[in-house]
This record gives C-alpha cells, sequence and structure tokens, in this order.
C-alpha cells in the first residue's frame, strides 16, 4: 500500500502541467492563492511552471532567472509554501540560489546541526564538505532575525546542497534523463524557533496535494496497529550478537579444552571425529595440534578451533546426509552427533552458540532486560538456530539477521575477497549489475563486485529470505544500505532504472517483509523516502564518520577502529577509542546539534547510531553521547557476546534503568520543542507531547552547574511514573 506513491506524483505533476499549458494557450490563468495555500513560481523566464497537482489556480511570477540557475529572493516567499520549478538545460544542472543575509542555517547533517554563519570553522567545515546529500530529511532552515525561510525539496534523488560563497540547492541529472523528475524546491516563511524547518516539514507532508518522491507520514502508533510485534521497540536497546552460532568456545569447559583437543587428535580416521578433523581448515588442523599439545587453553586456538567447528557442524559431509535434508536438521543431527561421540567434554548442546545461544539471552532477561532488539551481525545463513530465535521470542525479544542486496560478487571470490550477503550465483553476477552510462558495472561496496539492481536482486530477496524463515523463524530483518537512499541511474537493457524508479524497488522489498512475513523492518539509514517502510533505521545519529579522518585507519593512532579481528569480538566493533579532535565539531558538540530529525520523524520510526560508533565505541564522548540519547530519546546500540557481556552489563544497565521507562511512554509522542537555557547552549530542554501530557527532558552537558541543574545530568518533569527523575552521567 505505500509503493505506488511516487508513481501517482509523477503522473499528477504531469497533469498538472498540461493543465497550465492548456489555460496559459487560452489566456485565462486566474491569478491569486488557490484554496490550499500554495505559490507556484516560476523557474526559468518564459517557461510555465508546473502546479503541484490538484493545488488549484497557480500564481506565475515572472522574475528573471540564469539558464542554470536562479538567485531567490527573501520577498519571494510568503507564510505559504512556493513551489518554485524550472527546466533542465543541456548541462544538466541547475542550482536554487538561497538569499543572502541568513545568520544561522539549520541543516539536516548528523540527524540536525545550526551553524552560526559568523563561525569561520563551521562554515569552512560546510564549504569542504559541500555538497551534502540531502536524502535524510531533505529541508533546511535559513535563519534572518527573526524569521526562517523554510526550503523543502520534494525530489531529493538529484538535488544536493551547496555551500561556497553563498549556498543553494542544485539539481543535477544524467545525459538523456534530464526529465527523471522534477527540478524543485518548496520555500515558506516562518517564525524563529530552532525547530521551525522541522514543523513546516510535517505540515507540508500533512497538507500538500503533491509531495514528490516523499511519501506520507506513517506513524509508529499506525505501524503498531498494523503489526503488533512493533509495540516491542519502544524501551528496546538495540544489541549486535557477535560469535558462532553452533558451537563456541564456551561450549568446552576450560579445564576440558586440552583433553578435548586430545581426543580429536587421536580419532580414527574412519570415525566420526576423524571425520570431522578431516573436514578442519589446515590453519585449524594446525590450532587443533598446538593445541593438544599445551598444558593451558590459549584463547586464539580455542576460537579458532571453535569457529572450524561452528562450520563444519552446518555441512552434509560430516554425516554424509543427502541434499534433501533440511539445514536446521543437518544442523541438529550433527550437534547430536558431536554430543554422542565427545559428550563428556562440551556442554549440553542447547547451551551451544556465542551471541546467538540461550545463555547470553537468558542472562540478558534475568538483568532485568525485559525488551532488546537483537540482530545478528551477519546474515547467518547457513547457522541456523530455531530454538534460539523460539527462545527469543519467549523471552519478549526481537531477533533478526543482518542482511544486503548492495553488491554482487563473483561467485568463486575467495573468503578475503567477498562476504556472505553478496553472494548469489553465476547469472546474478552477470546479468544483475548496475551498468553506468558507459556500458561498464557499476563498482561495488570497497570496490569489489558490482552494485546489484534491485529489479535483478527480486527474485534472490524472496529466495533467500523464504528460505531462511523457514529454517529460523525471526520476528526482525535487516537490510543493509536501502534505507540511506543511496540508489543509482541503472543504464542496463535488461533493468534500466533511474533512481527514483531504483528507490521505489528497495522500497518494494522492504514493505515486503512486514506484509509477506509480519516481521519488524530495520535498514541502514533513515531516510524519509523509506520512513514508511522501514521500523528502525541504523545510522542518523551517528552517521558513518571513519572516512573523514586517517586517523581512524592509522594502526599506531589512539583513534584507530581497529582490525576486523577477532572473529567473535573484532576491534572494529568492540575496541574503544578517542574521537579525532577535528570530528568533535559539529557531529558530538551538543552546542551545535539539534534534534532536527527527531522533530520531523522521531515518530514514525526508531532511529540510533551506526554499527561500527557503537553507544560505547568513542570513549571520551561517551557521557555526551549517553546524554543526547536521553535528551532526543534515542535507543542505545551496542555490540555483545558471551565475553564481553559482563564487562558492559553494569555501563548498559545503568542507562537502561533511565532511559528504558522513558522511551516507552515517548517512542510515539513527537517532539514538539526545543531550548537552550544557558548562553554556552549546554543547558538544553526537550519537549514532548504523548498522550498523558507534556514532558520535558532539560540535560546539562556542561561540567558546572548551570540553570539549577547538575554537571552532566538529565531530568525529567513528566506526568510520569518514572524510576528516577535524574540521571547523572558517569565521569
Amino acid at each position: 500500500m505505500f509503493l505506488s506513491h511516487q508513481d501517482d506524483n509523477l503522473r499528477a505533476m504531469k497533469l498538472g502541467l498540461v493543465f497550465i499549458c492548456s489555460v496559459l494557450l487560452s489566456g485565462l490563468l486566474p491569478r491569486g492563492i488557490d484554496g490550499a495555500g500554495w505559490i507556484v513560481a516560476q523557474g526559468l523566464a518564459g517557461s510555465a511552471a508546473q502546479a503541484p497537482a490538484g493545488t488549484g489556480d497557480p500564481v506565475i511570477t515572472n522574475q528573471p532567472a540564469q539558464p542554470e540557475g536562479r538567485e531567490l529572493r527573501f520577498e519571494d516567499m510568503t507564510d505559504k509554501p512556493v513551489s518554485f520549478q524550472s527546466e533542465i538545460g543541456e548541462s544538466g544542472e541547475f542550482t536554487w540560489w538561497l538569499p543572502a543575509g541568513a545568520t544561522e542555517y539549520v541543516l539536516p547533517i548528523s540527524a540536525g546541526v545550526v551553524v552560526d554563519a559568523s563561525r569561520s570553522d563551521l562554515m569552512r567545515w560546510l564549504r569542504d564538505g559541500s555538497p551534502w546529500s540531502l536524502l535524510d530529511l531533505p529541508v533546511l532552515g535559513l535563519r534572518y532575525s527573526n524569521q526562517t525561510l523554510v526550503v523543502i525539496v520534494p525530489w531529493p534523488h538529484y538535488a544536493e546542497l551547496i555551500v561556497q560563497d553563498r549556498i543553494g540547492i542544485r539539481y543535477s541529472f544524467p545525459k538523456g534523463r534530464h526529465q527523471a523528475a522534477p527540478c524543485e524546491i518548496v520555500g515558506v516563511r516562518r517564525g524563529s524557533d530552532l525547530l521551525e524547518a522541522a514543523r513546516a516539514f510535517r505540515e507540508w507532508r500533512l497538507s500538500a496535494t503533491n509531495t514528490g518522491a516523499i511519501p506520507r507520514a506513517r506513524s509508529l502508533e499506525k505501524k503498531m496497529a498494523d503489526l503488533d510485534k512493533v509495540k516491542r521497540l519502544p524501551g528496546a536497546p538495540h544489541f549486535y550478537l557477535w560469535g558462532p552460532a553452533l558451537f563456541s568456545k564456551h561450549d568446552v569447559p576450560r579445564n576440558k579444552w586440552v583433553p578435548f583437543a586430545k581426543a580429536l587428535r587421536s580419532a580414527a580416521p574412519e570415525s566420526f571425529g576423524g571425520n570431522l578433523v578431516k573436514l578442519l581448515p589446515p590453519d585449524q588442523r594446525s590450532a587443533l595440534q598446538e593445541l593438544a599439545a599445551a598444558e593451558w587453553p590459549m584463547d586464539y586456538l580455542t576460537g579458532s578451533l571453535a569457529g572450524a567447528i561452528d562450520t563444519v557442524l552446518s555441512g552434509n559431509d560430516l554425516l554424509n546426509l543427502g541434499p534433501d535434508v533440511p539445514a536446521a536438521e543437518v544442523i541438529r543431527r550433527n550437534q547430536q552427533a558431536l554430543v554422542a561421540a565427545y559428550g563428556s567434554y562440551v556442554n549440553p548442546s542447547d547451551s551451544w552458540g556465542d551471541g546467538l545461544s540461550k545463555p547470553l539471552l537468558d542472562s540478558l532477561h534475568d538483568a532485568g532486560i525485559e525488551r532488546a532488539l537483537l540482530l545478528l551481525s551477519d546474515l547467518y545463513g547457513r547457522s541456523f538456530r530455531p530454538d534460539v530465535v523460539a527462545h527469543a521470542e519467549k523471552l519478549g525479544f526481537l531477533i533478526g539477521p543482518y542482511d544486503s542486496y548492495h553488491s554482487v560478487h563473483l561467485p568463486t571470490a575467495g573468503p578475503n575477497d567477498t562476504w556472505e550477503t553478496a553472494q548469489f550465483d553465476a547469472a546474478a553476477y552477470q546479468q544483475g549489475r548496475v551498468i553506468n552510462a558507459d556500458g561498464s558495472g557499476h563498482e561495488g561496496f570497497k570496490k569489489r563486485g558490482y552494485h546489484f539492481s534491485p529489479q535483478a536482486a527480486w527474485p534472490y530477496v524472496q529466495e533467500r529470505v523464504n528460505r531462511i524463515v523457514r529454517q529460523a523463524p525471526y520476528s526482525a530483518w535487516f537490510i543493509d544500505c536501502d534505507a540511506t537512499a543511496e540508489c543509482f541511474e541503472d543504464f542496463s537493457r535488461e533493468h534500466p532504472a533511474t533512481k527514483s524508479e531504483d528507490t521505489r524497488l528497495r522500497r518494494q522489498r522492504l514493505a515486503w517483509l512486514e506484509s509477506k512475513h509480519r516481521m519488524v523492518v530495520g535498514s541502514e539509514g533513515g531516510s524519509v523516502l523509506f520512513a514508511d517502510v522501514i521500523h528502525f533505521g541504523h545510522g542518523v545519529h551517528t552517521p558513518y564518520i571513519g572516512h573523514l579522518s586517517l586517523s581512524f585507519r592509522d594502526a599506531k593512532s589512539p583513534h584507530y577502529l581497529g582490525r576486523f579481528y577477532p572473529p567473535d569480538s573484532p576491534d572494529q566493533s568492540f575496541k574503544p577509542v578517542t574521537l579525532p579532535p577535528s570530528l568533535k565539531v559539529p557531529y558530538f558538540d551538543p552546542a551545535v546539534r539539534i534534534p532536527l530529525y527527531q522533530a520531523a520523524l522521531g515518530d514514525e520510526l526508531i532511529a540510533t547510531h551506526h554499527w561500527s560508533f557503537d553507544s560505547l565505541k568513542l570513549q571520551d564522548v561517551e557521557n555526551t553521547r549517553e546524554l543526547l540519547e536521553i535528551l532526543y530519546m534515542v535507543p542505545p546500540m551496542y555490540h555483545l557476546n558471551r565475553e564481553t557481556w559482563p564487562k558492559r552489563r553494569e555501563r548498559i544497565l545503568r542507562h537502561l534503568a533511565f532511559w528504558g521507562p522513558l522511551h516507552r511512554e515517548l517512542a510515539t509522542a513527537p517532539l514538539t520543542r526545543f531550548a537552550c537555557l544557558s548562553e554556552d547552549r549546554l543547558v538544553q530542554r526537550t519537549t514532548f507531547h504523548p498522550k498523558t501530557g507534556e514532558v520535558t527532558i532539560t540535560v546539562n552537558f556542561g561540567g558546572t552547574t548551570q540553570a539549577g541543574y547538575a554537571p552532566n545530568s538529565a531530568t525529567v518533569a513528566a506526568a510520569l511514573s518514572t524510576p528516577q527523575p535524574v540521571y547523572h552521567a558517569k565521569q
């Protein structure tokens, strides 16, 4: 029910243009503001503007324009939305230059920033980063004294924010596709409040006859009514679970690892143990020999050997089972055989596994965590644990895999040149790649393989999801990349697509996960273009910033993000680091950040951090981030396995005890106001409006008491029964 929106709007735009042209020719064009409160302004001199469909009689302004751009004046705007449209010339580019003289810019970067135009450091950052994507939230505000010019970009696929000596919205279209979308912006004058852009955007989505590529709002409350499982998201932290699912280093008591290794080493070649050893890769057979000769089990040996056993347990070769045996049944029989042969060395098989295991889930629940979103660190497409999935359901947790259809790799690629979610078949690799205008393939993520056409990917999506869900009935599903709205121009003869059409196909598969499989759906990002077809998004409030500083990749730097090793707890995800100073402002400076995204979309989907920067990754801004999570009502995210949970337990539970009950009450409530209560902007207040009444959250990010609020604290004032009214960030 969400898939025809863009097609309908495109058809409506064409009908509107036909109407305007016919009226112009007849000389009967009336003047005045239409009943919907719209004014439609001309782009190029001498060309008629397209009226938003159904908005009534447009006013045509005859202001001069340059062939590849137009300077807009503040006087062109009114307190009613004004639609500006233009044709595209031969260059394929057109820039709407916004009025000069703004004192501050409210921008949808990193979920919302406010940039003082007099701050040279911030303006230099804007210029250096230009152009900026508008795909997450295509709205911005320019503040002039006591007024704000709000600019909305209804077709953001081809538009970017340009910051030079002036600021503009630049549309760029590929050759031969200049009509892929209207070159349109909408402007409206508002008051001076910092959240005017968010309010105007919400009102426009509600009242405009045509919202372009932007779908109508579908609230969290509506999503809960449509799918009951969504009710488990409020108050739920987001956990990524790591480590083997079928057999881990925790599944052999530490004092039995060396005897277990000796027993495997001495197994007869024709026995079960002998066949298991034969199926181990050479490096792991060497680890087995070293462990059997050791006095004490070293972690690097037990982890390596357990990971290899995990892989063997998922295969048909261990017991010579036929291809018709279901994968989950293969695993069950293999585990039973291992217990039968080596039961005296291993723990009971229903406790096996690392992150995806009953012991970890029980430990979370026993610690008082009643709701959680559990996401696997990969697809785990051959490591099915239907028993653990059922246990998660029993405990009230949501659980699902990490999936992706963004890239397609050569099926014969080596393990260091590919990853599980990019493996399909030769036909997908040869015929499914996105094609550039010059006929070459569109290079995939990390320059490996190619980007995968969503049209070509669709049968593979259905096959993979259906196959996995038959083996393990997950309650949630996460698809990487889609909701970033990073979509492509595809010039393939078999599956051509514009960025708009690419988006429609990605929306289709996300909506299918909910409608067909009744799963809670998430994706990377949280673009408004996908807000109605996902329930949660990762990468909004802390976007991926690993490419913004070379020190993140320098192994000698204190900011080094770490290796992708060991496999069960890679440094990239688990090792705390300090933030490069150059990124403190604006990404983690509360004096610059504002809750623009939350005010615009926070009651439609639940968005949080990118998994590369979970809540504990950046240790020197950890307190700031947890206070922002409280102030904005953003879920914390943590990477976990059985070894790291005890180390992180106290820190996590302390935060959840305060954040969790609040989020249960406020997840579906709009964030309606934001205010700074101190001159240094470090004491801030958000206001939410649940049905029970107004709730305010006041945070002091500073190190001293200000405005009556303790340093590094959050204070709640509400008609809510919260366990504690004040939270003090741990120093």
